[in-house]
């Protein structure tokens, strides 16, 4: 496998592994080529689209005064892909293979385990979060690169009550992650066309995200309805995929330091899972039944919504009940 956006001439002496990543000059482009191909197929084209990387790949090829676009967004891409390639292949290039088995290429020099693991997670938590810095970079320069737009990673957010990263991370952290924004899209977008309109009508929901949300009598619901369609995402999340979105993705586990400082994952339990699904679904309930109370208090400033509702507005699911002086006690 030959990578796209590295070549063998370039790397006689790791000149361009060493632009982007502290390598010794006895890295060989051969042993790492296979790993760095394989990064391109399975991150960077799902990123930017088949149409983009030939772009970029083209210029890379056969231009030596490249747009300056370009050339940023081929610096962002090679210093993804130089430390992915290498957290990937870490374990096989630190041994020698052949038909009597593995050998330790370290020998007595080998790191720590804990210094090994270390590493590993720098090496992929930086890549990947070039990777969302190139997500970033292509949204805020997509008219230098129309190719984006036939990305599955592009999103078109004209029509959604959160819009990006941002606006997520906000609500609910996901490290700032556009890749797990990227996830959970979905299940936004399921919210917002189904439960959210179900709640609200076609007709309100077209008027708020139109309106301007500085207005008084839309800044009184849109931040509630925002939080909504958040945990209710977050919810459906665990519900479908048994996940949860963090810093690592779409998972769900717990992190437990073992005796010689090493971080290990294992799944939550399924009753675990089911728990915290019922928390979110009730979190963005009780945000939903503070939007429908703030409107049936002001019915005739938001008229759109009760010519949906009508006189039957679904009344607030949770209990208030002034106890002062009282012995009542809700179970």
């Amino acid at each position: 496998m030959t990578p796209k956006l590295f070549k063998p001439e370039y790397n006689t002496k790791a000149e361009e592994f060493k632009k982007f990543l502290p390598v010794n000059v006895t890295l060989s482009f051969r042993s790492i080529a296979p790993a760095i191909a394989l990064c391109e197929r399975k991150y960077l084209i799902p990123l930017l689209g088949e149409a983009l990387f030939n772009k970029l790949t083209n210029f890379y090829s056969a231009s030596k005064q490249k747009p300056v676009c370009l050339n940023e967004l081929l610096t962002l891409c090679q210093f993804a892909l130089i430390r992915l390639a290498f957290w990937q292949e870490y374990d096989i290039l630190s041994v020698t293979l052949s038909d009597k088995g593995a050998i330790d290429n370290a020998g007595e020099n080998r790191l720590y385990r804990y210094q090994a693991e270390a590493l590993k997670n720098n090496l992929k938590n930086e890549g990947f979060d070039q990777l969302d810095s190139i997500l970033e970079f292509c949204e805020q320069h997509i008219a230098h690169f129309p190719e984006f737009s036939e990305s599955p990673c592009h999103v078109d957010s004209g029509h959604s009550f959160i819009k990006n990263t941002k606006e997520f991370n906000s609500i609910y952290n996901i490290n700032s992650s556009r890749l797990v924004f990227l996830k959970m899209k979905y299940f936004v977008t399921s919210v917002e066309e189904l439960q959210l309109l179900h709640y609200l009508g076609d007709c309100f929901c077209a008027e708020l995200l139109g309106a301007d949300p500085a207005a008084e009598k839309y800044a009184r619901i849109i931040p509630a309805v925002k939080k909504f369609v958040v945990f209710m995402s977050i919810a459906e999340g665990i519900a479908e995929l048994h996940q949860m979105p963090t810093d690592r993705g779409l998972i769900f586990q717990t992190a437990i330091a073992n005796r010689i400082s090493e971080v290990q994952y294992s799944p939550v339990s399924t009753e675990e899972l089911e728990r915290i699904r019922k928390e979110y679904t009730q979190k963005a309930e009780r945000y939903m039944s503070s939007v429908i109370d703030t409107l049936k208090k002001y019915p005739t400033e938001y008229s759109t919504y009760f010519a949906f509702a009508g006189n039957n507005a679904p009344p607030s699911k949770h209990i208030r009940r002034d106890n002062t002086n009282k012995s009542i006690f809700l179970t």
